[in-house]
């Protein structure tokens, strides 16, 4: 589904000529598998984006909370001179899936998946990332950033994916009662983040919503 607040301020039209430059055969068996299975990947502008953000700032290693069948970390290393990506991800069955298609694409000798909940598997974690990939469960944003930017370099970035969640982190019109909980922590975690001193960030309007993160590079 796309972010309401997107379509209110890009119309479904120049989003698909956007998309139109993509290769629509590009993974397209995992593209095709996740649509038929109702596994959540990135939507493609989104992924567009990051691809061009990782040729930007040529990362070496990255961190994934969130793999689902390993769609975003064979798309990222694919394009960009990624040398190490680790990546997390809760489910047994879509960690043997992503694993499988990790090797079917021959990127295994650069991605490492990890089954295990992603706050505890990250508090393990004694490496340095450039990019930290945050799109694991959205309530729990806060308490991932709290221990992945310990993990962050100098000059590194976080990505918080679906950060406007359907639109329902800014306008409570379109908050489900289900989704409350979690729209809540959200807007918490954008204040957090938004009111921290040590850190820049933006929201941008891509696919559901991207918060990007890095530490002050100056201080008044």
């Amino acid at each position: 589904m796309k972010s309401e607040v997107y379509r209110e301020v890009v119309y479904d039209h120049v989003i698909d000529y956007i998309n139109s430059f993509n290769d629509p055969g590009y993974l397209k068996d995992m593209r095709d598998y996740a649509e038929e299975n109702h596994v959540p990947i990135l939507e493609r502008e989104t992924e567009s984006f990051i691809k061009f953000l990782l040729n930007t700032t040529t990362p070496k290693k990255v961190l994934e909370l969130g793999t689902a069948i390993g769609y975003s970390a064979i798309s990222f290393t694919l394009n960009s001179g990624i040398e190490s990506y680790t990546t997390v991800e809760l489910r047994e069955d879509f960690t043997e899936i992503a694993r499988e298609n990790i090797k079917k694409y021959n990127v295994d000798n650069v991605i490492e998946v990890i089954n295990g909940d992603a706050y505890e598997v990250v508090k393990t974690l004694q490496d340095v990332y450039d990019i930290i990939f945050i799109d694991a469960a959205k309530g729990q944003y806060k308490k991932y950033f709290d221990e992945c930017e310990k993990l962050l370099s100098d000059e590194g970035i976080i990505i918080c994916d679906n950060i406007l969640f359907r639109g329902m982190v800014t306008k409570k019109e379109l908050a489900v009662r289900r989704k409350k909980t979690i729209i809540k922590r959200l807007n918490e975690f954008i204040s957090y983040i938004k009111n921290d001193e040590r850190f820049i960030s933006s929201i941008l309007p891509i696919g559901d919503g991207l918060l990007l993160v890095r530490r002050k590079v100056w201080k008044k």
